[in-house]
Order: structure tokens, then C-alpha cells, then sequence
């Protein structure tokens, strides 16, 4: 604990001394680092008296990751709909990585989901699926699927903090998605550029709004990975008891939330294999709460247990 907040601290101050040396004395005040990851620092304070996000890229291509981030904030800046919006890159620092971006007041979808009745959390849910199909009605390719990439980036085989019990469940997964991945491979699905990290802290909203924030460049992927990775990251860790179930989330947001997004349902195998990735993918990230460990559990064994059955799926290779 001591050793990470000595760290932000001497992180903060070479930040500022940076800043400061490009962009003036005066200019950056209240410089805080909020998140440190390896593939960005992400710190809080103002520039010329506007409060802003500065995010650095500390890769040895920080100038050309800046300049992607910024290209594609300032694109669906300036294309999307209303009420859809991103937090706008204000300038770039290319020769320190580092892009300047609005900030953006209001609360993060996940507060306001979880403080929410239910008619209200459907009515978030709806306007996040909304951002998310103006996203791919400005940019929407079918392009061959390629299913077995994503099976391969998650071998568990190594990882030493899995008990007994889980690698038996997250092999299990596995198998799944091998299983899928031979069905639907090289199949014609949507892709679109929209956001590769679509969780509810990513997405604010403020005077009826949606902004969409941590966008770091133009990435194309299938449409319904990143619906996956929304509904996943909304109610992988929460309770099924008493649920109908639907590839072990709850049907009626996950359906209504698919098809306002513009995910074509039809495609049975491809929907079912994203949510597993994504299960897949969050489960491994080692989640600390114990309950909500044992939550993910539940939900993953209501996944394999839900599996169609072969009358069930017939004809869908040719659907999906």
C-alpha cells in the first residue's frame, strides 16, 4: 500500500515536470495519477484553467498511440448522434505520448445501474446499446470471423492461482469455445470500430447523455464481442438465483440489450461463443471478493449447462 502511493506520488511529479516543460509553468495545475497500467497512466487536473484528463502512452510507439487516440476521439466526436458522445481529445503532446482529453462530469453507468429499479436499469441498458449501434451504423464491415485467435489467448494451463475446481470449469469453457469456434470459423459476422473495453466505468452519463471514456484508437473487432464484453461485465458477478437464464445472464436485458444494439441474434453460435470468451477472459482476471468469485462460478456452470442441444441447433452453421 505504501510502496503504490510512494509510487503515483513519483509518478505525479515527473508527469508535472514533463507537462510543465512542454506546455508552460502555469498551464498544468492539480496534476493527481488516477490509474497506472501498462499500457497507460492516466492522471486528473487542469490545462489554461479547463479541467481535463491527460493520458500518457509509455510504449516505445507512445507519439503514434497518441496520435491514433486522438484521430479516433475527435471521428466519432464529430460523427456520432446525439445524445452520443466520447470524452474529446483537446490536443496531443506527441513528443511525451500524451493526449489531453475533455472531461466529462455526471456518474458512471455502473453507479447509476446498480442504484437503479428495474424499469430504470433497462432504460440504461438501452441507451448503452444505443451508443454502441451509432458506433457501428458509422462503421460496419462483414468480415470472415476468426474464431480460433481468441481460444487460443486464453490458455489456462499456467496459470498457478486457479484451484482444482475452477481449471476444471474454466477447461470446460475452453472446450466450449473450441467447439463453437470449429462451427463458425471464417463466418461472415459484423465488425465495427467502437470501444475494445465497453464496461459500465467506462461509459458516463451527464445531462441525458452518453459518453463513452478510455477510448485508445481505432479497433476493429466483431460487433458482438463488444456487446459480450457489456453484458458480461454488467452481471458476471452478481447472484442468478431466481433468473431465467440466458448463456448464464439474464435474458430479458441481455436479449433487449443485443438486438437495440444491432447484434443479429440469428447468429446463434457466434452470440454464445463471445459471452464465453468474455466469461472466460473476466473470471481469469482474479476477481478478490469471494462471493462474487463464487457468483461467476454459478453463472459459468449455468452457461455449460444450458448447452443447446443437437435438435436444438440444427441448420444453425448455415445461420451463423
Amino acid at each position: 500500500m505504501l510502496t503504490t502511493r510512494l509510487r503515483k506520488i513519483a509518478l505525479t511529479l515527473r508527469f508535472r515536470w514533463q507537462l510543465c516543460s512542454r506546455l508552460g509553468l502555469f498551464a498544468v495545475r492539480g496534476l493527481r495519477v488516477r490509474k497506472i497500467e501498462d499500457r497507460s497512466i492516466v492522471a486528473t487536473g487542469s490545462y489554461k484553467g479547463q479541467r481535463v484528463v491527460y493520458k500518457q502512452y509509455p510504449r516505445d510507439k507512445a507519439a503514434v498511440s497518441a496520435k491514433r487516440a486522438c484521430t479516433e476521439l475527435q471521428f466519432l466526436e464529430t460523427n456520432l448522434p446525439e445524445p452520443y458522445y466520447v470524452n474529446n481529445c483537446l490536443e496531443t503532446v506527441p513528443e511525451l505520448g500524451v493526449v489531453i482529453l475533455k472531461w466529462v462530469d455526471g456518474d458512471t453507468v455502473r453507479s447509476l445501474y446498480n442504484a437503479a429499479e428495474q424499469p430504470e436499469r433497462e432504460a440504461i441498458v438501452l441507451q448503452v446499446a444505443g451508443w454502441l449501434k451509432a458506433c457501428a451504423d458509422l462503421r460496419r464491415k462483414e468480415k470472415p470471423l476468426r474464431a480460433a485467435q481468441f481460444v487460443s489467448r486464453l490458455d489456462v494451463s499456467d496459470n498457478d492461482t486457479l484451484s482444482g475446481e475452477e481449471r476444471t470449469l474454466l477447461n470446460g469453457m475452453l472446450a466450449e469455445m473450441a467447439s463453437l469456434a470449429d462451427q463458425i470459423e471464417g463466418k461472415p459476422v459484423d465488425h465495427t470500430s467502437a470501444h475494445d473495453d465497453m464496461t459500465l466505468v467506462n461509459l458516463k452519463i451527464w445531462e441525458g447523455g452518453l459518453y463513452a471514456i478510455d477510448i485508445n484508437r481505432e479497433r476493429w473487432l466483431p460487433l458482438m464481442r463488444m456487446a459480450a464484453r457489456f453484458l458480461v461485465m454488467k452481471d458476471f458477478f452478481s447472484s442468478p438465483d431466481g433468473q431465467r437464464l440466458f448463456h448464464g445472464l439474464p435474458e430479458k436485458e441481455a436479449r433487449m440489450f443485443l438486438k437495440a444494439a444491432g447484434v443479429a441474434l440469428r447468429q446463434k453460435r457466434v452470440v454464445r461463443y463471445f459471452i464465453a470468451e468474455q466469461m472466460v477472459r473476466v473470471y481469469v482476471a482474479r476477481e478478490t471478493d469471494a462471493e462474487k468469485q463464487e457468483f461467476a462460478r454459478q453463472r459459468m456452470r449455468a452457461f455449460l449447462e444450458g448447452a443447446p442441444k443437437d435438435a436444438e441447433t440444427e441448420g444453425l452453421v448455415a445461420a451463423t
